[in-house]
C-alpha cells in the first residue's frame, strides 16, 4: 500500500512539474513555457488586439507576427490587457521590444503548449508564415 501512495504522489509530483513549464494559453495570450537559453533576435513592433489574435505590427516590413509571450504573462480580463510577469500591463497600440526569436511551425511547439501552436498557426498571416516568441525570463519595454 505504502509503495502504491509513493507512486501515485511521485507520478503526480512530476505530471504537475512538467505541466508548469510547459506555457498555456490564457484568453488571446499565448504564454510560453520555461524554457533555458534563449533567441538573438529583436523582437518588437506596435501590439495589436485583433479578436482572438494578438499580433506585433513591423510597419517598415509591412506585416505582423502573432506572439508567444514569456512563461508567466497572463491576460487581465478587467483592463483587456497583457500582464506580463513583472506585472506590467501591455495594451492594444503599445509599442514593445524584448529578445527572442521568429518561428515556423516546425519549432513552435518548443515553446508554447499544443493549443499555443495551434492558436498561432490560426492566426498567422505574415509572408514569412513566422511566430514571434519572446525569451522566457527577458525583459519586455513598453512604451505607450
Amino acid at each position: 500500500m505504502r509503495r502504491t501512495v509513493r507512486l501515485v504522489v511521485g507520478a503526480v509530483a512530476t505530471l504537475l512539474i512538467v505541466s508548469g513549464c510547459s506555457g498555456s494559453v490564457d484568453g488571446p495570450v499565448i504564454e510560453g513555457n520555461r524554457r533555458t537559453g534563449g533567441n538573438t533576435a529583436e523582437v518588437l513592433g506596435v501590439v495589436i488586439m485583433e479578436g482572438d489574435c494578438i499580433y506585433l505590427r513591423q510597419a517598415e516590413i509591412d506585416s505582423r507576427f502573432p506572439v508567444v509571450w514569456p512563461h508567466r504573462t497572463s491576460w487581465n480580463r478587467a483592463e483587456s490587457a497583457i500582464k506580463l510577469p513583472d506585472g506590467t500591463l501591455v495594451y492594444d497600440g503599445d509599442h514593445v521590444y524584448g529578445g527572442g526569436g521568429y518561428h515556423h511551425e516546425d519549432t513552435l511547439a518548443e515553446y508554447t503548449v499544443a493549443k499555443g501552436v495551434e492558436l498561432a498557426l490560426r492566426c498567422v498571416d505574415n509572408q514569412y508564415g513566422e511566430v514571434a516568441v519572446f525569451n522566457s525570463g527577458g525583459d519586455i519595454d513598453v512604451e505607450r
